[in-house]
């Protein structure tokens, strides 16, 4: 990459994160939180089974400790900014992506810490 260009992607970088958690924090704070079957089970199955599946998987399949770890604990992570900011841009569940965002990241400090542990 020319060394024009890899200064400014480099800054980018470096504000992406602090940009989501801030647009992640007005998108939350502009819908109303749910929760309901559908919800529960979409953070269910993002922050406990898909991680589990994977695991079980890459334990049949012997792969290296080190691997699982990475992958598993990657799957664990809360969900995404982006559906959530598709669906605002879109009007399409724009509360429940929202909610199943904050939800998600909620159970996460819980479920992140369980797989750390496990995988340990």
């Amino acid at each position: 990459m020319p060394e024009e260009l890899s200064g400014s992607f480099e800054l980018l970088g470096k504000g992406a994160g602090g940009l989501a958690i801030f647009a992640t924090g007005i998108v939350l704070f502009t819908r109303k939180i749910l929760v309901n079957k559908a919800i529960v089970g979409t953070v269910f199955s993002k922050n406990i089974l898909f991680p589990l599946v994977v695991w079980a998987i890459m334990l049949a399949l012997g792969a290296t400790s080190e691997l699982q770890r990475l992958v598993v604990l990657t799957l664990a992570i809360p969900t995404a900014t982006m559906p959530t900011t598709l669906a605002i841009q879109f009007n399409v569940n724009e509360s429940e992506l929202a909610s199943t965002q904050f939800w998600s990241t909620v159970c996460s400090f819980v479920t992140l810490a369980v797989f750390l542990l496990a995988l340990s």
